[in-house]
């Protein structure tokens, strides 16, 4: 026995000693130690402390050389609390009590005296009593509580009421150091001095004053007890130095730390070590750089939104520091693991999946037990709690249990424990549910996996889809990883996750999850979901050439779908499910998209999927009719070249409308087009106004709607810009100003869709914007001279020839598309591709404005850009 716990043996003995009546001299002077002195005690039990902590610490990093494992700790922690935590009570065997949260303590006697009142002729009339309530600093300590009922003192510390005369109080929070020792209601008293501090202790010195003729006291010394706010910890969240925290608190500096009731970070600061003159007083003395805070901040965040508080007290020689960490952890609802020497945690709440062992990253013989342990599994739970409204008390709760496991089990199984460090009778029910589905969890599923699973740690959550395990997604949480460095192997033990356990355990539904089953049940066969898989008919097109298809896109679900069948038909109104299949093919799991090419076009076809699982096919699911595209080359969207409605289109700021009119298309089609109004648009935005083949109805796609363009469902009815919010319509920039340039001859074509600028009615200024392949010879346009190119000089000018033509196209950025020798200018002539890159193919505009040789495309924008003219051939004129 260390010199410090010897001493403190004896001093207790002798207060023993002295409550029998005899010996109370022996108790003189054994208290009276110098600060010096105590604190040389309090470093030899350190030392011994700190070489059995090492001792331990070493045999455990031994065994963690071999394996990383998390202890499953199946049963309530060991700790003793040090007895009944509301007695007030001598026990030399208790060790330094430490209050954690906000709860009732008896406190523990270690100094009790019976001596002369000066003022009096009766012997022994007075006892004082020394009692430490907590290892300090403390919060708050709160009144006196005689008999559950608080008494007042004065600030002599005289109590005020029906025990004036007749008791005494002096307390203090336990700071060290302390300023002055506790004292008596006339200062010393036997055994008790000035210098007898007690510093670093959460403790009071009460004194009762016993009348002749016992009417104050008749029953002897009555039941005290105080409420203790007790000590502060660090909080990484309120630490600035820590990522992610904010605050002054800080690790290494007690006098910033804060009082919580977290159970996780008063575990953390319990690890970490309370300190007192540099000498480790109570918990693990641990660095910081072996503690997962990330993960125990993570718990705490948990606790926090739970609601859960740890509260109650414990005793730092008496209780095994494992064990108050593990009862710390227990009301957080989790537990505190050593893996490969580092001290981090796993607690109750929704996991998330960060990865996935799939077969082929199985490296041997798979272990899973098809069910939980019938011996294990419990259905009723009766948990015991210290309760404020029971005096504080430690209280069994009514049984919490599930009654469809009853009725599953056959009958009630119960299982009763305490929660010691639990205050609340809620938090007690829910740690009670949680524990009830913990212990259904199937445990002991041993994976052997491949070496590059050596990254998944003790307490990560994974997903095994292994089916011929019946592990098919499920969610498992790691409990041992064994590296095999013979094998080049990792082997986990897992234990199955339930998700639906946190929202019935904290009472956020009323189904309690079906117990996890891994038996070997009947594969699913039925017909795969319309929500994984849609069809639709296509025209493939490479090279410049088309052919019908169908296209079937998806996703068979993860699990034990071995293959994918894909078949189809001939769509028959009425015919039998079974009939006019034909094959298309047995694909891989993986298969996102299946093409049937060998169809005919313009035709209805059915697609059937089925899914092998197990060796058999699923029930077929029906998806269509669709129809095939076609033979053919490759081409954009259709042109209306011409139409019985000259301006169809018009528009508000969130309409545009379309009236009824007859078009041909340059396919040689007509088509008979019905006014529709297209509803829901953006103010002052432009969008591509296109007819549905398909859905036989107008749609507008903001511009430049490139993919409608390029296909072969949409005809291409003309660009359109919404008004304003106000009504008007917005208006086209002025030029830029340019330093002048030379004329060219020549000039290029734009693209159809590109937009050019028409002048007004009048004639006297710029007008509304018309699409490149609707312009048409006699129509005026808004330019400048060529040889007034760049200058103020604008006016109104004559199309006279324009015609349209397939050609090479290239882009420039902002500008609409054009041929290649298509001129900008640009404080000089340029060409497209020049400045440019290619685009690919399509059809242009080639346009001759006789009188001035140029016109304006408006830029994507609204840019006007000065554009060169196409010159006319004679006979085109």
């Amino acid at each position: 026995m260390s010199r410090s716990f010897r001493t403190a043996a004896l001093i207790i003995g002798a207060a023993a000693l002295i409550a029998t009546g005899v010996g109370a001299a022996a108790g003189a002077g054994l208290i009276g130690a110098s600060a010096g002195s105590a604190a040389a005690a309090a470093g030899a039990a350190t030392s011994a402390s700190i070489a059995a902590t090492a001792a331990t610490v070493a045999s455990a990093a031994s065994a963690a050389g071999a394996a990383l494992s998390l202890a499953a700790v199946a049963t309530a922690p060991k700790g003793t609390v040090g007895g009944n935590a509301t007695k007030f009570k001598i026990d030399k065997e208790a060790g330094i009590p430490i209050v954690f949260g906000r709860t009732y303590a008896g406190g523990n006697v270690i100094h009790r005296q019976y001596y002369d009142d000066p003022g009096s002729r009766m012997r022994n009339q007075r006892e004082s009593w020394v009692t430490v309530l907590s290892l300090g600093p403390v919060k708050s300590i709160g009144p006196l509580l005689i008999d559950k009922a608080p008494v007042s003192f004065n600030a002599l510390g005289a109590a005020i009421g029906s025990y004036a005369g007749n008791m005494w109080l002096d307390t203090q929070l336990g700071a060290c150091p302390e300023a002055r020792a506790l004292q008596g209601p006339n200062g010393d008293f036997p055994g008790w001095y000035s210098t007898s501090k007690l510093s670093g202790l959460a403790a009071d010195l009460w004194t009762l004053d016993f009348d002749s003729k016992g009417k104050k006291f008749p029953n002897g010394v009555p039941e005290r007890g105080r409420i203790v706010e007790g000590v502060f910890a660090w909080d990484p969240r309120l630490d600035s130095t820590y990522p992610g925290g904010s605050g002054s608190c800080r690790r290494d500096d007690p006098a910033t730390h804060v009082y919580s009731e977290c159970p996780w970070i008063i575990g953390l600061t319990f690890a970490l070590g309370y300190f007192q003159n540099g000498y480790l007083m109570a918990g693990g003395g641990t660095k910081v750089s072996g503690i997962d805070v990330a993960t125990i901040v993570a718990a705490a965040n948990v606790c926090d939104a739970n609601g859960w508080k740890a509260g109650g007290q414990v005793y730092a020689s008496a209780d095994n520091s494992w064990d108050i960490l593990q009862m710390l952890a227990q009301a957080g609802g989790g537990e505190f693991l050593n893996v490969g020497g580092m001290l981090t945690c796993t607690y109750s709440a929704p996991r998330v999946s960060i990865g996935t062992i799939t077969s082929a990253d199985v490296a041997g013989t798979i272990d899973a037990p098809s069910a939980s342990s019938r011996r294990k599994r419990r259905n009723t739970f009766i948990p015991s709690v210290r309760l404020e409204s029971h005096n504080w008390e430690v209280a069994p709760l009514d049984a919490v249990k599930i009654d469809e496991y009853i009725a599953a089990d056959g009958a009630p199984r119960p299982k009763a424990d305490v929660f010691p460090l639990v205050q609340n009778a809620t938090h007690g029910a829910q740690l009670a549910l949680y524990w009830l589905f913990d212990q259904r969890e199937i445990d002991g599923i041993v994976i052997p996996a491949k070496i590059y699973a050596c990254g998944y740690r003790p307490g990560d959550c994974i997903t095994l889809d292994i089916p011929e395990a019946n592990l098919i997604d499920r969610d498992v949480v790691i409990r041992t990883g064994e590296l095999d460095m013979a094998s080049m192997g990792v082997t986990f033990t897992c234990r199955t996750e339930t998700a639906g356990k946190h929202a019935y355990a904290l009472s956020q539904t009323g189904n309690p999850p079906p117990t996890p089953d891994l038996s070997n049940a009947t594969p699913d066969l039925s017909a795969p979901s319309t929500a994984d898989w849609s069809v639709a008919g296509a025209t493939l097109a490479n090279n410049g050439v088309s052919i019908p298809a169908i296209v079937a896109t998806g996703e068979a679900p993860r699990g034990n779908v071995e293959a994918v069948l894909f078949e189809a038909r001939v769509y028959v109104a009425g015919q039998d499910a079974d009939a006019g299949w034909f094959g298309g093919g047995l694909e891989g799991p993986a298969v996102r998209r299946k093409e049937f090419t060998g169809v005919t076009p313009g035709t209805q076809y059915e697609v059937g999927i089925r899914y092998r699982v197990r060796g058999l096919a699923s029930d077929r699911l029906i998806l269509g009719p669709v129809t095939t595209g076609s033979f053919g080359t490759a081409r954009a969207a259709y042109l209306i070249i011409r139409q019985t409605v000259a301006y169809p289109v018009n528009s508000d700021d969130t309409t545009i409308s379309i009236q009824a009119f007859d078009a041909t298309i340059d396919d040689g089609r007509t088509l008979n087009l019905p006014a529709q109004t297209i509803g829901g648009l953006t103010p002052a935005s432009t969008y591509m106004v296109l007819w549905d083949l398909q859905a036989e109805q107008f749609v507008a796609v903001s511009s430049p709607a490139l993919t409608e363009a390029g296909s072969t469902r949409y005809v291409i009815i003309r660009e359109w810009t919404t008004a304003n919010a106000d009504g008007t319509f917005p208006s086209t920039p002025t030029p830029p100003a340019g330093d002048g340039g030379g004329g060219y001859g020549g000039g290029g074509c734009p693209i159809i869709t590109a937009r050019i600028l028409l002048a007004n009615a009048t004639r006297t200024g710029p007008g509304s914007t018309i699409e490149a392949g609707r312009i048409e010879a006699g129509m005026w346009v808004w330019a400048q001279r060529e040889a007034e190119a760049g200058s103020a000089a604008w006016g109104a000018y004559q199309v006279t020839m324009a015609r349209t033509f397939p050609s090479p196209l290239c882009a420039v950025a902002g500008r609409p598309l054009t041929s290649p020798s298509h001129l900008w200018w640009d404080r000089g002539w340029v060409r497209s591709e020049t400045i440019g890159q290619p685009a690919g193919d399509g059809k242009v505009v080639a346009l001759t404005v006789a009188a001035a040789a140029t016109y304006v495309l408006i830029g994507d924008d609204g840019h006007w850009w000065l554009s060169h003219n196409k010159r006319a051939d004679a006979n085109e004129l």
